[in-house]
């Protein structure tokens, strides 16, 4: 025992870990199970990666109350009311880093990539989690093959295995990583329980604002199952196994217009870009923020299809007064401790060593 403790002891020096956590605070986390604590499994500055053959480390990216600085604030933001770009119903209203300094890449250029771009390129792969006790429906295995940083956001979702699945935190896998596990939330709940094959995992975009604003805030299944029932509900689609995904069987030509619009604006602009804040007709998508422009530059596609996915087909074109957007802004960007306040109800921030990666914040 005593030889395993020291094993243990050494495999967390080069690892993140954060403060222990009860079952209310780190609900989507499965660890709580394994004696209530999670780890983050992200090498400190300087130190080596170290392995402990057979064990488990959880990722568990948490919302931090005290001990991470928020850093984005109005202080450090200016908001692009004046300059915003469109595309049919959506807008996007950009969000930049006032000292371009501040928003520097946290890692090399081409260091970090999508997790879309990495599954895709077979850098990365995800499998199903075998436990002693059969397989852990909220949990997912992902190794990265890969010597780069992948950036995992909540809402992505990755269809297949025993049934669909979107991920439920943020969090980056390191270069050449094993044993990895994050927290997933079932989105077609019916599949599993039929004990149908297995299918291999692809990813199929992002989860909508109103799907997504239950896996960040309430990080309740029974939530998440309950507004997936309503949407089918209101399209009037009907199917075995509940399956989210089949809500948007008809959308790619509409996806890849806008997306690729989007795209080419991101990319013949040289503005350090925090984020942006996303409208449709008279009404505001939400507001994702990031800790620097590169971590902003990789989740831009991944932000781009859950907005699409959010849009009211019955909308009128993107017409919100921009003193609207600014009293929205203004309940979680003028203070850090007002901002903390706000996303306890209202959205989540994802930090890594005391740093935030990303904020999302939903209106009232």
């Amino acid at each position: 025992m005593k030889l395993l403790n020291q094993k243990m002891n050494n495999t967390l020096i080069g690892m993140q870990l954060t403060r222990s956590l009860n079952a209310e605070q780190c609900s989507r986390c499965t660890s709580v199970r394994r004696k209530g604590r999670c780890y983050e499994k992200l090498p400190l500055p300087g130190s080596k990666k170290l392995h402990l053959k057979n064990s488990v480390v959880f990722i568990c990216t948490i919302l931090f109350v005290c001990t991470a600085n928020a850093q984005l604030t109005y202080s450090s933001l200016a908001v692009q009311y004046g300059s915003p770009w469109v595309c049919g119903k959506l807008q996007l209203i950009p969000v930049r880093f006032k000292d371009t300094a501040q928003g520097q890449p946290d890692f090399p250029k081409g260091s970090i990539i999508s997790f879309e771009q990495a599954l895709r390129e077979g850098k990365i792969s995800v499998k199903e989690t075998n436990t002693p006790g059969g397989d852990d429906v909220g949990l997912l295995e992902v190794k990265n093959h890969s010597k780069k940083n992948i950036l995992v956001n909540s809402g992505e979702i990755v269809a297949g295995g025993m049934q669909d699945r979107a991920f439920g935190s943020t969090a980056i896998i390191p270069p050449n990583s094993d044993e990895n596990y994050l927290p997933v939330f079932c989105i077609e709940k019916g599949r599993w329980g039929k004990k149908v094959k297995a299918r291999s995992f692809r990813y199929a975009g992002s989860v909508d604002a109103d799907l997504r604003r239950q896996i960040d805030v309430s990080q309740k299944q029974n939530k998440v199952w309950k507004e997936i029932d309503k949407q089918l509900a209101d399209k009037g689609i009907q199917n075995i196994t509940g399956a989210y995904l089949d809500l948007y069987t008809d959308t790619a030509k509409i996806d890849t217009a806008c997306i690729n619009f989007f795209k080419r604006k991101m990319m013949e602009s040289d503005s350090a870009y925090a984020g942006f804040v996303a409208v449709t007709g008279n009404r505001i998508i939400n507001c994702e923020l990031f800790g620097s422009s590169d971590l902003c530059t990789a989740s831009f596609e991944v932000m781009l299809k859950s907005y699409i996915r959010s849009l009211d087909i019955n909308a009128d074109a993107p017409a919100l007064h921009n003193e609207t957007v600014k009293i929205f802004l203004d309940k979680f960007l003028e203070t850090e401790a007002q901002q903390q306040q706000y996303l306890s109800t209202h959205g989540r921030q994802f930090s890594r060593n005391g740093r935030v990666i990303r904020l999302i914040a939903y209106p009232d």
